[in-house]
Order: C-alpha cells, then sequence, then structure tokens
C-alpha cells in the first residue's frame, strides 16, 4: 500500500513538470508571435516588414500595409526564376507572412485577421501590388498573386474597410461564389475603370482569344462581381465595342420584335420589295438551306422561296447576323442570356446549334465544335 504522503509528493512533482514544460514552450515560442488585434509600433513594423503597401479606403484614408513572418528564413537563388522575373542571386524570403495596418500618422499598426496565402517573397517583386482606384468614393485593391500556368497568375483581392485589411470574393453575374482567387494574365492583366469596376485580362489557349472579364466592387459585401465579358484578338486593353452583356441584350431585344439588331425598319415578313428599297442590291446572292439570301457587309436575308421562285412578294423568313468579330462564346451566351431552349448538333450543317425562343421568333446560334467560338446567328 502506498502510504498517502507520496501521492501528495508525486502529486506535487508532476504539477511542478507539467508548470516547466509550460513555461519553456512558452520560451521557445517565437519572441513576437502576433495574434489578431495586437498592436506593434510603426518604427518596429517598419524594419520588421519584407513588403508594405499604401492603401486608401472608400474614404480615401491612407493606410499603410506591413507585410512581415517571424518564422522568416533567407536564402539566395541559384538560378533565374521565370515566373517572378528574378535573376540569380536575387534574395529570397520564407515564412508564414502575415498583415499589420497602419493608419497614417498614427504610432502603433494593428495585426490583421486576414490570410494572405503569402509563403514565399523574392526581391526585387513586382507581382504583389496595389491597384489605385479611378474615384474617391472607391478604396485600392492590394493584389496578392500566385503562380497559375504559364498564361496566368491567381489573384488575391484585398481592401481597407472599417479600419480592417479585408479580403474580397468574386462571385458570377448571378451573384454565385466563384472563388477566392481570379487569374490575370502576368505583367498587363489587371486595371481598374469608373464606377468600381476592375477587369481582369486572360488568354484563352482553346479558342485563341484575350478574354477580358469585368468586376464591380461592392464594398459593404466584401464582393467582386462579374459585370460583363468581351473576346479580343488583340491583347490590348478595349477602349471601345460593346461588351458581350449589352451586345446579347441587344440581339434578344431584336429578336423578340423580329426585326435586325440597329435596325427596326427591316423585320421579319417584310416584302423583298420593301427591303431592297431600304437597303438596296446585296453584295451577293445564293440559296441556302431552306430558301435564298441575299448577304450584305455584316447580315445576311433569307427569304420564303429559293432563287428560280423569288419575286417581289417574297418575304423574309431569317436574318443572319455575322459573329465573328464579336467573338462570342457558346458559355458567355448561356452566362448572359440563360440556359438554352435546346442545344444539339446539327448533321445537316456540320455543326452545333444552340436556341433561344423568344415569343414568336428564335435565335440560333451556330459554331462547328464544342470549344469554337460563334460563327454566325439567325433570327427567325
Amino acid at each position: 500500500m502506498i502510504h498517502p504522503k507520496h501521492n501528495a509528493k508525486w502529486a506535487s512533482l508532476a504539477l511542478f513538470t507539467l508548470i516547466a514544460y509550460v513555461l519553456s514552450a512558452l520560451l521557445l515560442l517565437p519572441p513576437n508571435a502576433a495574434a489578431k488585434g495586437e498592436q506593434i509600433s510603426a518604427k518596429q513594423l517598419e524594419s520588421m516588414s519584407r513588403l508594405s503597401f499604401t492603401l486608401r479606403d472608400a474614404k480615401q484614408t491612407a493606410y499603410t500595409v506591413y507585410i512581415f513572418a517571424y518564422d522568416e528564413q533567407k536564402r539566395t537563388l541559384t538560378e533565374e526564376n521565370g515566373w517572378t522575373n528574378n535573376k540569380k542571386g536575387d534574395k529570397s524570403y520564407s515564412g508564414t507572412y502575415r498583415a499589420a495596418l497602419l493608419k497614417k500618422g498614427a504610432a502603433y499598426g494593428t495585426v490583421q485577421a486576414a490570410k494572405l496565402d503569402l509563403n514565399t517573397i523574392i526581391l526585387p517583386q513586382t507581382w504583389n501590388f496595389v491597384v489605385k482606384s479611378k474615384e474617391a468614393s472607391t478604396p485600392d485593391m492590394l493584389m496578392i498573386t500566385d503562380w497559375g500556368t504559364s498564361n496566368f497568375n491567381e489573384v488575391k483581392t484585398y481592401i481597407v474597410r472599417s479600419g480592417e485589411l479585408r479580403r474580397v470574393t468574386y462571385v458570377d453575374n448571378k451573384g454565385k461564389k466563384i472563388d477566392d482567387s481570379y487569374s490575370a494574365s502576368r505583367d498587363d492583366g489587371i486595371r481598374t475603370l469608373s464606377g468600381a469596376r476592375v477587369q481582369f485580362k486572360n488568354y484563352n489557349n482553346l479558342q485563341f482569344v484575350y478574354g477580358v472579364d469585368t468586376f464591380k466592387l461592392n464594398v459593404n459585401k466584401l464582393e467582386l462581381r462579374l459585370e460583363d465579358t468581351r473576346n479580343l484578338r488583340s491583347d490590348a486593353w478595349p477602349n471601345s465595342g460593346v461588351g458581350d452583356r449589352a451586345y446579347l441584350k441587344s440581339l434578344k431585344e431584336a429578336a423578340l420584335k423580329g426585326v435586325l439588331p440597329g435596325r427596326t425598319d427591316i423585320k421579319i415578313g417584310m416584302t423583298l420589295q420593301a427591303m431592297q428599297k431600304k437597303l438596296g442590291k446585296p453584295n451577293s446572292r445564293s440559296n441556302g438551306e431552306w430558301g435564298a439570301y441575299y448577304y450584305y457587309s455584316k447580315f445576311g436575308i433569307g427569304f420564303d422561296s429559293y432563287m428560280h421562285e423569288l419575286s417581289k412578294k417574297s418575304r423574309i423568313a431569317v436574318i443572319q447576323l455575322y459573329n465573328e468579330k464579336q467573338y462570342l462564346s457558346p458559355w458567355n451566351v448561356k452566362r448572359w442570356m440563360g440556359k438554352p431552349t435546346s442545344e444539339y448538333y446539327n448533321e445537316v450543317v456540320g455543326g452545333y446549334e444552340m436556341e433561344y425562343e423568344l415569343g414568336k421568333h428564335t435565335i440560333v446560334f451556330n459554331y462547328l465544335e464544342e470549344e469554337d467560338l460563334i460563327d454566325f446567328t439567325n433570327i427567325y
């Protein structure tokens, strides 16, 4: 039998051992293991941070975002880094990086809760940066980027709201979450516009076009919501022209009325004689699958009879639009017009057709392969 005195002795020893272990563990922690809300002096933040950025909130109050890591390790690149454009001999730093926010003129900054998901910094660097807003009511955006593919980076976006650094979520045109990051071409892949809008540019390897997606920032919801899409052959930013959203809206409105987009005086059911008084002679004529076609520079007009049957009283049965310069993708059509009435492969024409029934009329988008851009559009 063990005497109670010995039990008390061993209990005291165990308690002492536990206290000593906890104290030693605490001493082994990084001396400045920052927690959310911890205050750090401006002077200390300046000396300990690896990167810093000036960021304005929606009221145009300036803050400095300091990025630091207590477990930071340093090494030297032994070869060049093609993604970051760094050379052999440049300094590389790694660690668990966090952000602290210092309001202009303040003596202390505050450690932020926002996760940066940033583990490596190579100096000099250009791939983490601030996109300045175009107007006083819109905050600047801090872009923290990671390698995506050989074509683009994955971009995380942060703003200052109510004195805190907050991460922004990307949502689609219906408000459904896309992701916490978005892709953008390197170097010249992001720009801001008026109206709290920001554009992301990507190169599409399947369709050989540059896609420009436009988002609108909602500060209260911490969201960037998709506002428009547009495909281009050139890598230059578009300064004119209509994006997919407005183009498809106008196309839908024209189809509902059965008229030629931009020309309400040309409509389905009009006679050949009345049409020619307004459009003149076509560039060319030929028979199509269901009747004769008159081809003009930007559209074609199909009739209810073939060439040998045409008369002044023949009527317009279809309006055909050439979409090759709009570079429409089937995916973006579905995004802005919703689910099609039907979608199928038409063996007669040797391609895919996507139909939208709109009242008395129908829009049919035609494309050769599933990943192709739309070649032309018919309004019946």
